[in-house]
């Protein structure tokens, strides 16, 4: 019997240790307080699966690893060609100087209002990354049409194809564009592929991959998780096809036969995506480049030269700049770009995105602005592929309501769109969602447009979408028992972890 009290006392010490040592690294994590908070009670409330979920999801491992070998990677060749943000550790160190002069000239000749060369300047002077010029667009908002233009234009591609997606499928659309990759492979086109470590993990299967290295596609895995599974939490969210360094696609559409027809679980799939042709592309080569190098690959960095000097002049003119952000970021520029528009605006915002866990300061500058007249309409998905974080995410909408926010949920299929308009000349779409994981730990990318044109098509797109959405009502909310009332803040307290 001693024996037993002496095993039961000697395992609660060694648990005790333990779980000292997970509070001394959660403190000294140096994160926000409210996922502090999260974090230690995610450890003592779920002891041993807590601890595993934050060895794997909560460390900071890139600040020890992940940067040192970007910073391992030569990229200053780049520098003298463009000004970009290959780099996402303080990357003005590399394209910051002497820049400023460019900036303000290139603002001169747009003329934009006020307001909108203050979202410029904080992504420039984030990111370092200029507005540029382009010659024309299109915007899809069904799947069917976005890859239809896809598979368009990598049928026509000569010069070079790159592409990165979180999510890469070796379906009925994904064996289409492999059979498309390879013809033009066989035509002498360079090719290039990022999938996601985790987004992609057995998505794609052996045969598939097989035939492509036969062919002379080249791909990699960011931050493949079979090697990095310590690193699972730090996720490659960008989609992007650049063809031929002037057609750029990107958006919130993954390489699935989902967005097509919906998949098992849903009757269709709303998602937005955009066609550019023009210097945005170039900017979009500059960071597939740089994810491509991170992976372990090596860019032929003379291309940026020759696309660069062939280039077309944009006769329309509709400018655009690019905001890309990760956890290795100096700076959580999305978040900040989110930020500005919401403080900027003056009559109307508007926000679609599937999940929403905003953090505390979004939260509190969404609340402001309605509370201070600026009509806010949020959009999110009413059918979910995460049950966890539609269930978190619902627990926002009271305050919200309370404040005067129009909150929508979209009823006809999924709604998988990421995009913010406010007033009459921004707005942006992109792979970023409107939560904590997307702002801070994701690797994303967002397109934002200085054209009135643009805002007034996506905010037309949004009142129909509004057809197919139910609009919340307080009375549901105040209505509820104490028991959901319960559960709801119970799982309000991992929302900054999602």
């Amino acid at each position: 019997m001693q024996e037993v009290i002496f095993l039961i006392f000697s395992l609660e010490n060694i648990y005790l240790a333990i779980w000292i040592i997970f509070v001394t690294s959660i403190l000294l994590s140096k994160k926000h307080p409210i996922t502090t908070m999260s974090w230690l009670l995610t450890i003592t409330l779920i002891p041993v699966i807590g601890m595993l979920l934050y060895i794997f999801l909560g460390i900071n491992w890139r600040e020890v690893t992940l940067i040192n070998k970007i910073k391992n990677t030569t990229h200053h060749s780049v520098r003298s060609i463009m000004i970009s943000n290959l780099v996402k550790f303080n990357s003005s160190d590399f394209f910051g100087r002497g820049k400023r002069d460019k900036l303000d000239e290139i603002l001169k000749n747009l003329k934009l209002e006020d307001e909108t060369v203050e979202i410029i300047n904080l992504i420039f002077n984030t990111e370092k990354t200029q507005p540029n010029l382009n010659q024309n667009y299109e915007i899809y908002y069904s799947g069917k049409n976005a890859f239809k233009a896809l598979k368009n234009d990598l049928l026509n591609a000569k010069d070079s194809i790159y592409m990165e997606y979180y999510i890469w499928r070796s379906d009925e659309l994904g064996v289409r564009v492999k059979e498309i990759l390879i013809a033009k492979a066989k035509e002498g086109v360079e090719i290039k592929l990022i999938f996601d470590g985790l987004g992609s993990f057995l998505s794609i299967d052996r045969v598939y991959k097989k035939e492509l290295e036969k062919a002379g596609v080249e791909f990699l895995y960011f931050l493949d998780i079979k090697l990095f599974m310590l690193k699972l939490d730090y996720r490659n969210h960008r989609k992007m096809t650049i063809i031929d360094g002037k057609i750029l696609h990107t958006g919130g559409m993954n390489l699935g036969l989902e967005y097509i027809t919906g998949g098992d679980k849903f009757d269709s799939w709303r998602d937005t995506n955009i066609r550019v042709i023009g210097d945005m592309a170039l900017y979009y080569m500059a960071i597939f480049a740089t994810d491509w190098l991170n992976s372990g690959g090596k860019f032929d960095f003379n291309r940026f030269e020759k696309f660069i000097l062939n280039r077309s002049n944009s006769i329309n003119s509709h400018p655009m700049q690019v905001s890309s952000s990760g956890p290795d970021s100096q700076w959580a520029s999305i978040k900040y770009l989110y930020t500005k528009c919401i403080t900027n605006a003056k009559r109307e915002i508007f926000i679609q995105t599937p999940y929403f866990i905003p953090d505390h300061s979004l939260l509190e500058q969404l609340k402001i602005a309605a509370l201070s007249g600026v009509k806010v309409r949020i959009m999110s998905a009413g059918k979910s592929d995460n049950i966890i974080t539609h269930r978190v995410g619902k627990t926002f909408f009271e305050e919200l309501l309370l404040a005067n926010i129009e909150v929508y949920q979209y009823q006809k299929g999924f709604l998988h769109a990421k995009t913010i308009l406010y007033d009459d000349e921004v707005s942006s779409i992109g792979t970023c969602n409107f939560d904590s994981r997307s702002f801070n730990i994701n690797y994303e990318i967002n397109a934002i447009f200085y054209d009135k044109e643009i805002n007034s098509k996506l905010k037309k797109q949004f009142f129909e979408d509004m057809k197919y959405s139910t609009k919340l009502e307080l009375d549901f909310f105040i209505k509820q028992s104490k028991f959901k009332r319960l559960t709801d803040s119970f799982f309000r307290l991992f929302a900054p972890l999602l």
